[in-house]
């Protein structure tokens, strides 16, 4: 067994889902899901800022922004763009795509980066 099949965290992931509804454009839109599933978690802060910045004065007022590296164990479906995590009582967003590693049987991972702002 591989030690990245060890989660530490449970989180509730709300996968994307498309709706009924179209956009201007045509488009289908989605969002997140309503019911969540319980999953294993790896959660670990992303230190330094990654060429951006965590907090700014923009607007006259602070903002920070709270990001951390999330692995799902054993989560059968890549997560969307709308996807949408709990975790600690907080909602979190997925910022960017996954990255996908695609090593070897052992070493292979999805990671995330969530986002509370």
């Amino acid at each position: 067994m591989s030690l990245l099949n060890r989660g530490t965290e449970t989180v509730k992931v709300f996968h994307e889902v498309q709706t009924p509804d179209t956009d201007a454009d045509g488009n289908k839109v989605t969002r997140a899901a309503k019911v969540g599933t319980l999953v294993r978690a790896v959660v670990q802060p992303i230190s330094g800022n990654h060429g951006r910045p965590t907090e700014s004065t923009e607007g006259g007022g602070f903002h920070t922004e709270t990001r951390y590296r999330l692995r799902l164990v054993n989560y059968p479906q890549i997560l969307g763009a709308q996807s949408q995590i709990e975790w600690n009582g907080k909602r979190y967003s997925i910022e960017g795509d996954a990255r996908i590693y695609n090593g070897s049987r052992r070493t292979a991972h999805v990671d995330y980066i969530m986002v509370r702002s």
